[in-house]
């Protein structure tokens, strides 16, 4: 990683203000979740006041986190400073309007190519495995708390956006980081690996029996995707967590290089996720129809 100069603005603002509000991108994941409650357990434990916003409250996947309890759907702060976690882009930022009539300084910390700088401080480092590799060097540069909790957040975030260290962003300093994580504070790669990959509801797994009667294969043989419709959420009521990685069913057949997974979140609204293997890079793709992400994942 560079940005030496990023990150020391960045320090220099955690270090400066007092009021903060952290938020993560909408529909947010491993990554996300665990860079945010990191990020926002060690600003408290450094004496600042720190809202933590998610989307849609506690998520079920990850409420074995520490803190996860801390976070709001709301802030009653007037923050200093607003911090983006892992949002390549301002419109897909989970911070309610109101946040942002105290104009507070906007720093954007992210590791997707397609991020737009939309932040006043910018932290973008694109060959970053996950944006809890970047929250952790910056906490460990500017000296600010890590401990257990801390440390698990951040295995929690590098671990699920590298599939589990299975993922072509894998990097040694990636694997050398979780290496420190578990020696150093005591994490567990198993009860991890356990509560998010492991641990499914009843329903899920009926729901996911549902989505792959689906799965179809183009003529070619070089795609495949199936479809999640409102009509089975009906049916199968889970948590939208629960439904991430049903994506990686459509990618793992053998010779195929794309797999797509359609997601009616409501009628006329469709969510899309990609996944590919080395021959194509899905974040230009999903960028023509307005999301973004990584060239192997995007949506």
């Amino acid at each position: 990683m560079n940005s030496s100069s990023s990150f020391e603005k960045t320090i220099a603002i955690l270090k400066k203000y007092n009021r903060f509000t952290i938020g993560c991108h909408v529909h947010p994941d491993g990554d996300s979740i665990g860079s945010l409650l990191a990020m926002g357990l060690s600003l408290e434990k450094s004496g600042k006041l720190v809202d933590m916003i998610l989307p849609e409250g506690e998520p079920l996947l990850f409420n074995f986190l520490p803190g996860i309890n801390k976070t709001k759907s709301v802030s009653t702060l007037q923050p200093e400073v607003v911090i983006s976690l892992d949002c390549a882009e301002r419109s897909r930022l989970h911070i309610p309007p109101e946040v942002f009539t105290s104009k507070p300084l906007l720093v954007n910390i992210d590791h997707h190519i397609s991020n737009t700088g939309f932040g006043e401080v910018n932290l973008v480092i694109s060959d970053a495995a996950a944006a809890g590799q970047i929250v952790y060097q910056l906490l460990d540069l500017g000296g600010f708390p890590l401990d257990s909790s801390i440390a698990m957040a951040i295995y929690t975030a590098i671990s699920t956006d590298t599939g589990f260290f299975r993922f072509s962003n894998t990097t040694g300093e990636t694997l050398s980081l979780a290496s420190k994580l578990v020696d150093e504070y005591g994490i567990s790669p198993s009860l991890i690996a356990e509560r998010v990959y492991e641990e499914k509801s009843f329903e899920s797994i009926c729901l996911l029996a549902e989505v792959l009667s689906t799965l179809q294969v183009s003529k070619d043989n070089r795609f495949s995707w199936m479809v999640l419709s409102q009509e089975m959420l009906e049916k199968y009521p889970v948590e939208q967590e629960e439904t991430e990685n049903f994506v990686n069913y459509a990618s793992s057949i053998r010779g195929i290089e794309v797999g797509l997974f359609f997601k009616e979140i409501k009628p006329g609204e469709i969510k899309v996720s990609w996944r590919s293997k080395a021959t194509v890079d899905v974040s230009r793709l999903a960028s023509h129809f307005g999301g973004g992400g990584h060239a192997r994942a995007a949506g």
